[in-house]
């Protein structure tokens, strides 16, 4: 399974009554209103030690299509932005972390704040970019 996948199922144990992550593409955002997907950036930091062990930080920008054609849902994504936020920070701190195989996680976190990235005729694109800091041992 890749860092990716391991994301999104982490992702899925999101527990929001208005708007659960139920389904999260990779890479592509789909033309389809009320969307997500998990796309990787293209910057990677790896610290490598004497002992073949490396740190790994890898950054993933969640994208959703959500409805903002009036200021109420605009607030509403908003909100929904923020507890999301926040339960990626609870995460962190109470350490519990996507499985990733054969790497240990270390951190998860915000990057780049939930904001509107780019506002289409009937929704607009939301991003948070994800940060997570983790050790492969060879």
């Amino acid at each position: 399974m890749t860092v990716s996948q391991s994301i999104i199922l982490w992702l899925k144990t999101f527990d929001s009554t208005t708007r659960p992550l139920d389904t999260i593409d990779t890479d592509i955002q789909s033309a389809v209103d009320s969307t997500y997907s998990l796309i990787k950036t293209p910057v990677q930091n790896i610290k490598s030690y004497l002992s073949g062990r490396k740190e790994i930080t890898d950054r993933y920008t969640l994208m959703a299509r959500l409805d903002s054609q009036n200021n109420t849902a605009r607030i509403d994504n908003g909100t929904w932005g923020e507890e999301l936020s926040y339960w990626i920070k609870i995460q962190n701190m109470n350490q519990n972390y996507p499985i990733l195989n054969g790497a240990t996680v270390q951190e998860i976190s915000i990057s780049t704040p939930f904001y509107l990235g780019k506002s289409e005729t009937n929704s607009s694109l939301y991003e948070l970019t994800i940060a997570i800091k983790y050790v492969k041992e060879t």
